[in-house]
């Protein structure tokens, strides 16, 4: 069975036009976020290892393994990833207590303060933009039974 309805479908100009947007979109901020990581001194791998750091550690650490997995890098890339944020003092490297094999990644204090400014940064820009993406968003949800009929496509003016 295909995974996605509609997938051998012909797509119209329409849906050329809204994954166009989309992907736009998406472009727009990943290049807003890398542009705010390197005017923050960081490599824009460094920013999304503090955010997973941030956002998946429970207070034990988060593995080497499940950050290669979050930000879709192999094993030793992510190693050499948390040994550069380790000589900037943005996070430290300890063994698991119960698995003594496991290197476990925490923020320090001064990784945590440079996160939290980026990601107000971040947030604000997310604000700005968000409304033309849920359009587009919804465009391409609703494509064909309850989006809008007209030619236009792209966000809200």
């Amino acid at each position: 069975m295909d995974k996605h309805p509609g997938a051998g479908a012909e797509p119209s100009q329409r849906d050329y036009a809204l994954l166009h947007e989309f992907r736009y979109a998406i472009r727009h901020f990943l290049h807003f976020s890398q542009t705010a990581a390197r005017n923050a001194g960081l490599d824009p791998q460094q920013h999304q290892l503090l955010l997973t750091l941030q956002a998946r550690d429970s207070g034990a650490g988060v593995p080497i393994s499940e950050i290669a997995e979050r930000l879709l890098i192999r094993h030793h890339s992510a190693v050499e990833l948390v040994n550069r944020a380790g000589r900037r003092g943005l996070v430290t490297r300890s063994t698991s207590a119960a698995d003594r094999r496991l290197a476990l990644v925490s923020l320090t204090p001064e990784g945590q303060a440079l996160l939290r400014r980026l990601s107000a940064e971040h947030l604000a820009e997310l604000e700005s933009v968000a409304p033309g993406l849920v359009a587009v968003l919804g465009d391409l949800i609703h494509r064909g039974s309850l989006g809008p009929t007209s030619g236009d496509v792209g966000p809200p003016p």
